[in-house]
């Protein structure tokens, strides 16, 4: 279990953290990942979006590591797994992927087949029990 509270824990600091930068630090963020914001209509949408959304997300996965680490983890795969398909779909259509976007593929990616594996694998909760009986 606690292996499953530590990879819960580290989206949790990776989605808040971004989110944080991306609602402090826009220009930064959006010239780190090539992506123009030159109005103020998509600066805001851009704090909106990876600022916000990623911060209420991770936010709720901090939540969900004293609650309920399994829901948490299944928002990690539904929230990684949807960016993946999006971004593979993105590269169908569009192409031209840069390095930052195989960086973002190959992370989705990994992270989708970890966590899949986690909540396939059922926990040793029976055996822990029966550890203090």
């Amino acid at each position: 279990m606690k292996i499953r509270k530590l990879i819960l824990g580290y989206y949790a600091v990776l989605f808040v953290a971004f989110g944080i930068l991306g609602l402090v630090m826009p220009s930064m963020v959006s010239a780190l990942i090539h992506y123009d914001i030159n109005s103020t209509g998509a600066t805001m949408e851009f704090m909106a979006t990876y600022g916000g959304l990623f911060l209420g997300v991770g936010s709720f996965m901090f939540y969900c590591i004293k609650s309920n680490i399994q829901i948490g983890l299944i928002c990690v795969l539904l929230t990684m797994g949807a960016m993946l398909i999006s971004r593979v779909i993105g590269f169908g259509l569009h192409g031209g992927a840069d390095y930052i976007q195989y960086i973002y593929l190959a992370g989705e990616l990994f992270t989708v087949v970890l966590v899949g594996f986690m909540l396939v694998k059922p926990t040793n909760t029976a055996t822990a029990d029966q550890a203090v009986n």
